[in-house]
């Protein structure tokens, strides 16, 4: 899938992950186009920076249950390509898990006390 995105700049430190304030808005929804011309809708739900690089949490729109407006996150790595940032699937499976494993640390800070 690819998408431009708006993206802050990283921390001074590649290792931290954006404090609160610097995160960005959850409110936030961006179309994607894959690699087929297909659209899709998704919420931008966080997104950090690690030393391995930018990731974000996206919610897509189409599978939400209509009822209780719940759905599973995809995460994505923001990667550079002619000075456009694009989203790539990560292939690298613990990398993947690391950095699923801190996007629910963060989600659990976020909606403590509300069931994930």
């Amino acid at each position: 899938m690819k998408d431009e995105i708006n993206s802050q700049n990283p921390t001074g430190n590649p290792d931290d992950v954006l404090s609160p304030d610097e995160e960005q808005d959850s409110d936030s929804i961006v179309t994607l186009v894959d690699d087929e011309g297909r659209m899709s809708e998704f919420e931008v739900l966080d997104a950090i920076d690690t030393r391995d690089g930018r990731f974000v949490a996206l919610l897509p729109l189409a599978s939400l249950n209509e009822e209780t407006g719940e759905g599973e996150y995809i995460i994505l790595r923001v990667v550079t390509e002619d000075n456009q940032e694009e989203l790539a699937e990560i292939d690298d499976e613990e990398l993947l898990q690391a950095v699923a494993d801190v996007f629910q640390e963060r989600f659990q800070e976020l909606y403590e006390g509300e069931e994930l």
